[in-house]
């Protein structure tokens, strides 16, 4: 195993296996061949042919759109065809900077294969043997990547969220971090990437924080999600993301990411550099 099989990992799907999904003449997204069968059903929510899924411009407004895939989403989840929703409304546009579209629960969000947004935090604390980053340990029952190791804090933006916002929501929640403290988190890149799931296409930005936590704080779980935090040396955090699967695919890629930054990972030690760079930051 190797950096760049945790980077393969968030990069690969197959285009052929998709169609588009337009609303309001723009591609917002992509759908399996089956799913788009499935929305064929929905006549009068979707227009579906070889070319494309396309929501029916009868749904001429955000509200009206959104209530009819919603509906739509229920019965598919109802009948095995869809994940269940999960009372979280993202919002789906082409681009980061245009207004939303449509307002999609979060949980059918692969299904439609639409972009989708988040924050990770790196939490490191500065020993004087070096670096340590806080590390949690996922539940058994979560839907994604259960029991996998993960970021002090992580988090999807809901729908009118800000990225800041959001990180400083996820740490009271995930970590029982003072909001104080949580504001400091500095923004200090994104990274973007495309995989298949199991229910359809992950088209995802992560929004990238790093915190400089002080030695005198300890996270605790609390809403369920993480079920413990370890403070791990910065050196056995890079092997683990190297040469195993423990980390959730995403965090790994945000992982190695911190390692170049922060010069755990050096041109002059790694001798694929240039190349991990160009897979890191490449095009999804």
């Amino acid at each position: 195993m190797s950096f760049f099989d945790r980077i393969a990992a968030v990069r690969t799907w197959d285009p052929d296996a998709f169609r588009p999904f337009v609303v309001d003449g723009h591609r917002v997204g992509r759908v399996r061949h089956a799913t788009a069968r499935a929305l064929a059903d929905f006549p009068d929510v979707f227009r579906v042919d070889a070319a494309a899924v396309t929501l029916s411009p009868r749904l001429a407004d955000v509200d009206a759109r959104s209530r009819a895939v919603h509906d739509v989403a229920e019965t598919l989840a109802a009948r095995g065809d869809a994940p269940t929703p999960r009372g979280e409304a993202y919002g789906v546009s082409e681009t980061w900077a245009t207004p939303a579209r449509l307002r999609l629960d979060r949980g059918v969000v692969p299904l439609f294969g639409v972009k989708s947004y988040g924050v990770h935090l790196n939490g490191f604390v500065r020993r004087p043997d070096g670096l340590a980053i806080w590390v949690g340990t996922r539940a058994a029952d979560k839907r994604v990547a259960p029991g996998k190791l993960d970021h002090l804090v992580a988090g999807g933006m809901a729908h009118g969220d800000s990225a800041h916002d959001t990180v400083v929501r996820e740490a009271d929640e995930e970590a029982a971090m003072p909001a104080e403290l949580a504001r400091q988190a500095t923004p200090v890149g994104a990274l973007s990437y495309v995989c298949e799931a199991e229910s359809g296409l992950r088209d995802d930005t992560l929004f990238i924080y790093d915190l400089d936590v002080p030695a005198d704080f300890t996270p605790a779980c609390r809403d369920g999600e993480i079920v413990r935090f370890e403070l791990m040396d910065v050196a056995d955090a890079l092997a683990r993301v190297r040469d195993s699967d423990a980390f959730k695919f995403n965090v790994s890629v945000v992982m190695i990411d911190f390692f170049i930054r922060h010069g755990v990972v050096t041109p002059d030690e790694e001798p694929q550099y240039p190349e991990l760079l160009q897979a890191l930051h490449g095009a999804a």
